[in-house]
């Protein structure tokens, strides 16, 4: 009879931790802010200890504090240097972007102040031979 090879245990990786403490963009300070995640009110908070800084998202199941950490820092980056203006005048520029085979490109007329002018006869020829 023949012998039976032994298993090798098996081995399984250790999920590197994510920091739930991070540095304070606000008064530089190491590990003072602290996140915590309430998944069933679906907010994810962040404070400092020192400077009662905080930063408050809506999350889901799938964030981790360094997420809510992360959208922190952008917010605080777009509030530092707002995007530009890029156009001055927006009237003219809603309709650029439409194709003019859509027939959406073309701009209304302006209605006159005289509604009377606006008034287009529709009736039958046979009624305006009865007025004469």
């Amino acid at each position: 009879m023949g012998r039976r090879a032994k298993k090798a245990p098996v081995v399984t990786k250790k999920r590197p931790k994510l920091s739930k403490n991070f540095k304070c963009p606000f008064c530089a300070n190491q590990d003072t802010v602290e996140c915590k995640m309430d998944f069933k009110a679906g907010i994810g908070s962040l404070s400092c200890r020192l400077c009662s800084a905080a930063f408050q998202m809506p999350i889901h199941h799938l964030h981790e504090p360094v997420d809510v950490f992360s959208e922190w820092l952008d917010e605080c980056e777009a509030a530092q240097n707002p995007p530009p203006a890029q156009y001055a005048d927006d009237d003219d520029d809603e309709d650029d972007d439409l194709p003019e085979s859509s027939g959406l490109a073309t701009k209304k007329p302006a209605a006159s102040a005289n509604y009377a002018d606006d008034i287009v006869d529709v009736g039958d020829s046979e009624d305006d031979d009865d007025d004469e």
